[in-house]
């Protein structure tokens, strides 16, 4: 059907009750095998016209009486541009949510595989970029992440940005090890484009697989709570580098105090210039982790 979308070729195709052509514009062979791509016989009407979407291209399809006898007349159009913004994230260049929820209930002609894994991603600092940094920062790193993404898959594996940060990409393979080479690749490319736009993303990401359920809610569901569960253990990991570090700021200050009291007053009422040197850097070492803390 490709040479028909680059030529903007309206299809049109006449079949009766039994499904046999009785007219089409175009080749009758040609013309069977368009319908059996667009699944034709699981959409006609009983009484109202129907439209559905199929790849790049809208289908109609209506009853129509002629000779005393009933007909459907199917009308099959690209869609160009219009499927582009139905079904594409401007933002970032991948598939939408609207293309996810078609999928997955079958409406496009694009089916998913027997098995598959799901990743799901979220970006951990996106509100402390949009505070800190104002929300330019924040829509520059969910480009980055689409970006990255889009690299780092193959043509087969569909990646959606399914929402605000939230990313989903669509794996037709179950290997544990190839899941994981693709998350840290698209770490690595995020870290490499933050690092050539001088801004610091952080993300989390979460899988399951076909295998784990028969139903997408629940592999999705399944993955999502492995996402939360690595963004929480980073929250954990990140309060105990605090509470180490704040252990040590109160060894360092112990320190300080301690060389003040040991200071030595020469005669000539100079003090010991090696003693106070070294309370100096305790004091920059003191201040340094305070102003990292603000």
């Amino acid at each position: 059907m490709e040479k028909f979308l680059k030529a903007d070729k309206i299809i049109c195709i006449l079949i009766n009750q039994q499904g046999r052509i009785y007219y089409s514009n175009i080749d009758k062979d040609a013309a069977g095998k368009y319908l059996e791509d667009i699944h034709i016989f699981d959409h006609l009407p009983a009484d109202y016209t129907i439209n559905y979407n199929v790849g790049y291209y809208g289908i109609t399809v209506d009853k129509v009486g002629l000779d005393e006898a009933e007909y459907y007349l199917i009308l099959i159009q690209p869609q160009g541009n219009l499927y582009k913004y139905a079904y594409r994230d401007s933002f970032t260049g991948l598939y939408n949510r609207n293309y996810w929820e078609q999928l997955i209930s079958g409406i496009l002609h694009r089916p998913i595989p027997k098995r598959f894994t799901l990743i799901v991603i979220d970006v951990d600092n996106l509100k402390s970029l949009n505070d800190s940094r104002g929300h330019l920062a924040g829509d520059k790193a969910i480009r980055i992440v689409g970006q990255s993404i889009r690299e780092s898959i193959r043509k087969q594996d569909i990646a959606i940005r399914y929402g605000g940060d939230e990313f989903f990409i669509l794996l037709a393979n179950t290997k544990k090890v190839i899941v994981e080479k693709v998350i840290n690749r698209i770490k690595e490319n995020i870290r490499k484009r933050g690092k050539k736009e001088n801004i610091h993303i952080e993300i989390s990401a979460g899988t399951a697989c076909s295998d784990c359920t028969c139903e997408m809610e629940k592999v999705i569901t399944i993955a999502d709570n492995k996402m939360y569960k690595e963004k929480a253990g980073k929250k954990i990991k990140a309060r105990q580098i605090t509470d180490e570090l704040m252990e040590l700021k109160q060894k360092i200050e112990a320190v300080r105090d301690e060389l003040k009291n040991k200071v030595i007053w020469k005669p000539n009422g100079s003090v010991d210039k090696e003693l106070m040197e070294v309370n100096i850097k305790l004091e920059q070492m003191i201040k340094n982790y305070s102003k990292d803390e603000q």
